[in-house]
């Protein structure tokens, strides 16, 4: 998918090394800019809005800045990416907080909430119209999403021979082959290869890293772990990979670029995306005006038919491409079962199982 960016809507990356240089000069300054944007909802604000980039961020762009800033011309976006955790504690820990909208894990928002992502006070939102547990105190749930494990039908064509489970992505002798994988454990893969090694999945949680890495282990020499989502839509759309498991959205993204990938409806992994707040951003009570804004009904419809995602508003129903409906795990195409990511467990666990993972994958 591609997206013009309007002039409005500019673009830029702010490196943690420039947010330390620049601390002492711009830290009154940041103080004084929150307590003024916020006193009026009518002064000119601009947002900085930081997330992961590409046909993902190109969506969030036409969805909802373009559309609010329609409605709220005094509001206008800077776009930046990656959201990294790391930059987002720096700014925190510098007093020169310079984002206003960051995505994130909900399990990190919900770690940090108070110190490092600000307590959340949305206006406007009916929380019937959302899943018990999905709104959270430090963040927004601006989407759901699965990952999705699809497979190159020019490799195998015959649907009678492909790979028809999660136990065949780790099954390099009948399905030989490049695997390519990003290796973010948000997402839940060491879920998914437990359940590739036979854990019911009722019985994932507390998650048994050792066995988990030992089933990565077993096909490490044919795995590719992309640096991101958009490397790995790279190593699909290329054809440098023969099978993947990659998020929702870039799955999506591929088919409109004319991949030849077939999903494979066995066991899918879900979560939800999060959206939060910087602690001491500089413009908290705007920021907030936005996040009601996109988790209305029809923002939430038009996410999920761009780029690929379930809308977290119960009460949307997006009309979604063929493409859109091949891949949509919470439609009709998903005959098999999805496992929500316990965001809760990641929580209490990560900096533990992280630093074990990254171990591993960096031996």
């Amino acid at each position: 998918m591609s997206h013009r960016v309007p002039s409005r809507v500019r673009s830029k990356i702010i490196a943690t090394t420039t947010v330390l240089a620049l601390a002492g000069a711009l830290s009154a300054c940041s103080s004084g800019d929150d307590s003024s944007s916020n006193a009026d909802e009518n002064a000119p604000v601009e947002l900085t809005y930081v997330s992961y980039g590409g046909t993902g961020q190109d969506g969030m762009i036409k969805a909802w800045q373009e559309p609010y800033t329609a409605l709220h011309p005094n509001v206008t976006f800077v776009n930046a990416s990656p959201p990294d955790a790391a930059q987002v504690k720096a700014q925190v820990q510098a007093g020169v907080v310079q984002w206003d909208l960051v995505n994130t894990a909900p399990w990190l928002a919900s770690q940090n909430c108070g110190t490092i992502y600000e307590k959340l006070n949305i206006p406007d939102i009916n929380r019937d119209e959302f899943s018990p547990g999905v709104l959270g105190e430090c963040y927004i749930p601006d989407f759901r999403y699965s990952l999705v494990f699809a497979y190159s039908a020019e490799k195998w064509p015959d649907p009678a021979t492909a790979p028809k489970t999660i136990q065949d992505f780790f099954d390099t002798t009948k399905f030989p082959g490049k695997r390519g994988v990003v290796p973010a454990l948000q997402d839940g893969i060491l879920e998914w290869a437990l359940m590739a090694d036979g854990v019911a999945p009722d019985q994932v949680y507390p998650i048994d890293v050792p066995r988990a890495l030992a089933k990565w282990e077993s096909i490490r020499s044919s795995t590719t772990w992309a640096a991101n989502v958009g490397a790995l839509l790279q190593l699909v759309t290329s054809k440098q990979v023969d099978m993947e498991i990659m998020v929702q959205a870039r799955a999506q993204a591929a088919l409109d670029a004319g991949a030849k990938i077939v999903p494979v409806w066995d066991i899918t992994m879900t979560s939800v995306d999060g959206m939060a707040i910087p602690k001491g951003a500089p413009h908290k009570a705007a920021a907030e005006r936005f996040m009601s804004f996109i988790l209305q009904a029809p923002q939430q419809q038009k996410i999920a038919e761009l780029i690929g995602v379930a809308p977290s508003n119960n009460k949307s129903e997006p009309a979604l491409t063929e493409n859109g409906k091949m891949i949509n795990a919470f439609g009709p195409a998903n005959t098999g079962k999805n496992v929500a990511v316990d965001s809760v467990w990641w929580g209490d666990h990560w900096n533990q199982i992280s630093t074990e993972f990254n171990k591993w994958l960096n031996v």
